[in-house]
């Protein structure tokens, strides 16, 4: 008899009825009128639950008794079970309950919620039902269960800890079930098995075992590459149903498999070969006959041929019979291993098979993985002939693999032009540490275009090592550097001397000279300056490091380097806490008068760095600026100062600087807070330096500078420079210190037909940034020319400067103001324009 579903054809209050059991009674289960489950036994001609024995059901389920499912399941020898199912609002959890008749009333053998009920995301567990398709004699087996979510059949429902119900004893008990169903299992493909001969190659090792239903023995052992290990399955007899799960590559298509079943010379007590068993495979399932007792050939390998190759992520080992039915017997197996169509007698072409990243490119690469050192080893030689698709897979390879032999490869993908590659190789090389110095360091010498990502990276990875590589090369590329710019003069640095006219023309002459040299051959000092560049950053990052800081010392108290090479080291490591001494010491020694302009020059960055600790190298700079012969250092030494009122006499003193560089300098190290005692002079230099360069530097400057009425006025005066860069300043500036009382100034500016599109577009910036609420129907009508297609081009920067503005002002009318922007034929850039400065928060209060 088939099971039916009776809940859905019946009216409420008619339960499911089984036919008459042994000792004639019936089992009725269904609905009360309250929607409450309920059970009896009946033997007149109609059954009714009414007031008969309650099921369990949940109060907040009898509302969905409408979707529940009552289904009669025939057992065999004229027993019948009643399975009923109530599903719940979350997907996949439902509410079901398995009732037969006992000798005097229903009883419920498992009543409850199922599904995956507990555990984490891709770990959930729970109870399930499973009922059969009709067996021969029209029975169904009913088994329950657990289920979980991380086990299953490569796709197929796998219940664990089964019990099944016992038609005879109407109980559940354990037992040992065929997991996969008949349906499959007669639809099932033929795998063609073979002995291999004893010198035949081995199969690869692709497959990783996971879990399995039970065991006597670690399922791992399947799969780890060792005869002698084992497993075995944990119910005893022919272990018909137990399981194992294997992960496979699913870029590999499978075309055979490599069984041992027996350790070749590993005791097993109880073990036992497999008769049949079945491979489970995502879409297909093979049923594997052995064509011999496996147990009796110790260490013999037998190959499992399958009709067609598959694809896929998962392979589970089903066992079914086996050539003992002993209870003590353990069916037991060796090893498994996979196999595809690739050669892996030549390994060169299987890593060349990745070039393209297509299909088969990426299953050779999950070969290769999978061979361990053997095809890490193949990747690493041959990396550098694949292209740019087939080195992305081979880092996937090498990520697999220790230090030893990855780390040579990431570092040539560190060294890649191509920006993937280089991510890739930057994430991963910093877990090597020490093991990739070696390869960084030979990195060093090779393509200038690398060279600062290998100097970077071994100053993160090594960093008490790329202190002495790095030093080195640094000390080497300073002395060709000055080599080359002494060859390239005959004129000495003027010496000790005292500023004078004589000393001056001596200088600039060098200077000269050095520029001519320079010129001869750019690229070449360019790419020198910049590698120089790239081993001081690296070293900077290597000082930071705790661990380096006895290297640095060490090397900054080598006697063998030169002038030239311990002002490189110097500029490199003045940032460093731990060598802050020695650096100072240094530079004190070396910044003399009499040192080389270049020498000079370069000290400036580590004297600027020691500005805040050293009151010694505050004196040195400030004697730079003050003193020195080249207008050039001196400009230099003024625009490293960071904290002008240390250097309050000799910048004031430098504004008056006869070169207009040095002036402009010294201006621009006082925009500062802390410079106020600056004011007068910078007011001066705004008013009469006739170098507008110096007079735009001092306005911006004064723009920086503490609220001051004469500093408004000097700025307020400035808007009739003869210069618009000046100009330009000066509006910013008022706008920037909140000016308001020179707003009408501003607003001329803004509707000056004769001036520049850029000092009226700063105007009305300024205006908004005042908050001169006054100035918001200027601003209105020059924002509004924006949604005009037709206004003038060279208004277009004036009037979004105008919209910015209005939008800082946010009067509360701004809705109304910008109303024309959302007039037809507005352009759309301008009407998002205006949405977004509708939505933006007032700036002014």
């Amino acid at each position: 008899m088939c099971a039916v579903a009776l809940f859905s054809s019946v009216a409420w209050g008619n339960p499911a009825v089984t036919p008459a059991q042994p000792g004639g009674a019936r089992l009725a289960v269904g609905f009360d009128e309250e929607g409450e489950l309920r059970g009896a036994l009946c033997r007149a001609a109609t059954c009714s639950v009414a007031g008969a024995r309650a099921l369990g059901l949940p109060l907040e389920l009898r509302a969905r008794r409408s979707s529940a499912r009552l289904t009669l399941v025939p057992l065999g020898g004229k027993r019948h079970a009643v399975h009923v199912w109530v599903p719940r609002e979350e997907s996949g959890r439902a509410w079901e309950a398995l009732v037969v008749a006992s000798a005097t009333t229903p009883k419920a053998l498992f009543a409850g919620e199922t599904g995956y009920l507990t555990g984490p995301e891709g770990e959930r567990r729970g109870p399930v039902i499973q009922v059969s398709s009709a067996l021969p004699d029209g029975s169904r087996r009913v088994v329950v269960g657990e289920a979980l979510e991380n086990m299953s059949l490569c796709g197929r429902p796998a219940v664990m800890s089964p019990t099944v119900l016992s038609p005879k004893e109407l109980e559940l008990r354990p037992a040992k079930v065929q997991r996969l169903s008949v349906e499959e299992r007669d639809a099932a493909a033929m795998a063609e098995v073979t002995v291999l001969a004893d010198d035949a190659p081995a199969g690869l090792p692709l497959l990783r075992a996971t879990a399995a239903s039970s065991a006597a023995r670690n399922p791992a052992a399947l799969t780890d590459g060792d005869l002698e290990t084992s497993w075995a399955e944990g119910r005893g007899g022919e272990g018909r149903g137990e399981f194992v799960l294997m992960l496979a590559p699913p870029e590999v298509p499978l075309s055979a498999f490599e069984l041992t079943v027996r350790p070749p010379t590993q005791d097993v007590p109880n073990g036992a070969a497999p008769r049949r068993f079945w491979l489970a495979l995502q879409g297909a399932l093979f049923r594997v006959d052995m064509p011999e007792d496996a147990w009796r050939f110790p260490g013999r390998r037998y190959r499992v041929a399958l009709p067609r190759q598959v694809a896929s992520d998962c392979v589970a080992l089903v066992l079914d019979d086996a050539y003992t039915q002993s209870p003590k017997a353990e069916v037991t197996l060796s090893e498994l291993r996979a196999e595809s169509d690739f050669d892996l007698s030549n390994l060169e072409g299987l890593v060349g098979a990745m070039a393209g990243g297509g299909e088969r490119a990426q299953a050779a690469s999950a070969i290769l993985r999978g061979l361990g050192e053997r095809g890490e080893a193949a990747v690493a030689a041959g990396y550098e002939r694949l292209d740019e698709q087939g080195k992305r897979l081979a880092l996937d390879v090498m990520d697999h693999a220790p230090c030893e032999r990855s780390a040579a490869v990431y570092v040539k993908a560190l060294l890649s032009d191509v920006e993937a590659h280089r991510i890739h190789a930057e994430r991963r090389i910093g877990r090597c540490g020490a093991l990739a110095a070696p390869h960084l360091t030979a990195a060093l010498d090779t393509s200038d275009a690398s060279h600062g990502r290998a100097a970077l990276a071994l100053a993160s990875v090594a960093p008490a090592e790329a202190v002495d590589v790095l030093a080195t090369r640094l000390a080497r590329a300073a002395d060709a550097a000055e080599a080359d710019a002494a060859q390239g003069s005959s004129v000495k640095a003027p010496g000790t001397q005292a500023p004078s006219k004589r000393s001056a023309e001596l200088t600039q002459r060098h200077e000269r000279q050095i520029e001519r040299q320079a010129k001869q051959s750019p690229k070449q000092t360019l790419k020198n300056a910049a590698r120089r560049r790239e081993l001081r950053e690296a070293l900077t990052r290597a000082a930071q490091a705790p661990v380096a800081a006895p290297r640095v010392r060490a090397v900054l108290g080598s006697e063998q380097l030169s002038a030239a090479a311990r002002v490189e080291l110097i500029r490199a490591f003045a940032g460093s806490s731990s060598a802050r001494r020695e650096v100072t010491t240094q530079v004190l020694a070396l910044a003399t008068p009499e040192a080389s302009f270049r020498q000079r020059y370069l000290l400036v960055e580590p004297l600027a760095a020691l500005q805040v600790s050293s009151p010694d190298a505050r004196r040195v700079l400030a004697r730079f600026i003050s003193e020195d012969t080249s207008h050039h250092l001196r400009a230099h030494a003024a625009r490293s100062v960071t904290h002008p009122k240390a250097f309050q006499g000799v910048l004031l003193t430098a504004l008056s600087d006869p070169e207009v560089r040095v002036r402009e300098a010294a201006a621009g190290a006082l925009g500062s807070a802390e410079a106020g005692f600056a004011e007068a002079k910078l007011i001066e230099r705004l008013q009469k330096d006739r170098w507008p360069l110096v007079r735009t530097t001092a306005a911006d400057s004064l723009t920086e500078l503490p609220r001051s009425p004469r500093v408004d006025a000097a700025l307020a005066e400035a808007l009739q420079d003869s210069s618009s860069h000046v100009r330009r300043k000066a509006v910013l500036g008022l706008g920037a210190r909140g000016a308001q009382r020179y707003a009408k100034l501003l607003e001329a500016r803004l509707d000056d037909p004769d001036e520049r599109p850029d000092v009226r577009a700063a105007s009305a910036m300024a205006l908004g940034r005042m908050c001169a609420a006054g100035s918001a129907g200027i601003l209105t009508r020059y924002a509004v020319r924006l949604a005009n297609p037709h206004a003038d081009p060279e208004l277009r920067g004036v009037a979004s400067s105008a919209l910015l503005g209005l939008t800082r002002l946010g009067p509360r009318d701004l809705r109304s103001r910008l109303r024309p922007f959302f007039d037809e034929g507005v352009p759309p850039p301008a009407r998002r324009a205006a949405e977004s400065a509708l939505k933006a928060p007032r700036g002014c209060p």
